[in-house]
């Protein structure tokens, strides 16, 4: 039986699994270059897991202390790469044959990230971070822009020197969770996406506002839209019509698109679905349906043309404010 499956976090367990049961001490360094957080497949888990078992094992075969595991978005489907040890070559390779969902895009910091770590599981795989990752990480302190300090859970730390640039995270395995106490520091499990470090950064330096366009031919509509995204700190660009809605979004990298349904020229479901079909800038945006439809037959419809997220119309600031938690993280 098929189910939805978060497919990063998928691949992360899985790997982890066949790792604790290996005779070699393999060391797991896993980059997330897809754009996203999220990656949603459609499959049979047993299969998969069988699947992607065959994969790490083929490239364990020739490893000897370290496994680079590199997801890419290729043409909307998810590519898994894995490297043995130092080899530029792909020990092992696959990409998944159908389609798959991503969504809560990435916005990766500008500035230089120092990573540091007393753990040698970390200090084994910080070459491979650093030289992999799309993330902009370096090894220096003095040349960074802030410093992340990693923490094996196990460890006891004293004294450790306090410093408004340094972002200290714990790291453990999910199955020694239960026996330690992760209730004051951000805690990643091992292994861990170099992207998932990004994400718990407690960052100093401001986010950037998120960019959304909204598309309306209700004029009050629109500006109340407007007005309340602008105070929730969001930069808005608006179109009255489908058809200026779909000239910006072709035009103009957006990280949300708000489209209501019935529009003069096109409606937003038509909209999203040109974006998807000319693979253009905003083909992965997510694409949010404004609309007083409420049947679930309408709305199936709306998800069938490229719709991926769904707001009752009329909008709350409040219904915003939740809704854009995940964007803004």
């Amino acid at each position: 039986m098929k189910i939805k499956v978060e497919l990063l976090e998928f691949i992360q367990c899985v790997l982890a699994n066949i790792l604790r049961q290996h005779d070699k001490k393999i060391a797991p360094c896993l980059i997330n270059k897809t754009g996203f957080y999220s990656v949603v497949y459609q499959c049979n888990p047993s299969f998969m897991h069988q699947q992607l078992n065959e994969l790490i094992q083929q490239a364990l075969n020739v490893a000897q202390h370290q496994l680079v595991v590199v997801v890419t978005n290729k043409n909307k489907h998810l590519e898994l790469s894995i490297f043995a040890d130092d080899n530029q070559e792909v020990a092992a390779q696959c990409t998944t044959p159908e389609k798959v969902t991503y969504s809560q895009a990435i916005k990766l910091p500008s500035h230089t990230i120092a990573v540091q770590a007393t753990s040698s599981q970390i200090n084994t795989i910080m070459a491979s971070l650093i030289s992999h990752s799309m993330v902009n990480f370096i090894s220096s302190i003095e040349q960074a822009d802030q410093c992340i300090s990693l923490i094996d859970a196990k460890d006891i730390v004293k004294n450790v020197p306090v410093s408004a640039n340094v972002t200290t995270i714990q790291f453990c395995e999910i199955s020694k969770v239960s026996n330690t106490d992760i209730s004051d520091t951000n805690t990643l499990f091992w292994p861990f996406y170099d992207t998932d470090i990004i994400n718990m950064m407690d960052t100093k330096i401001t986010p950037e506002p998120l960019c959304i366009l909204i598309a309306d031919d209700s004029i009050p509509s629109l500006i109340a839209t407007k007005a309340m995204l602008e105070k929730l700190g969001c930069k808005v660009v608006t179109a009255n019509d489908g058809t200026r809605a779909l000239a910006l979004a072709q035009q103009q990298q957006f990280d949300l698109l708000l489209l209501d349904e019935r529009m003069p020229g096109l409606y937003g479901s038509d909209v999203a679905k040109q974006l998807i079909e000319q693979d253009g800038v905003n083909r992965l945006t997510p694409k949010v349906s404004l609309t007083g439809l409420t049947e679930p037959e309408e709305i199936t419809q709306l998800f069938s043309k490229g719709i991926t997220h769904y707001l009752e119309k009329p909008v709350t600031k409040l219904a915003l404010e939740h809704f854009l938690t995940q964007w803004q993280a």
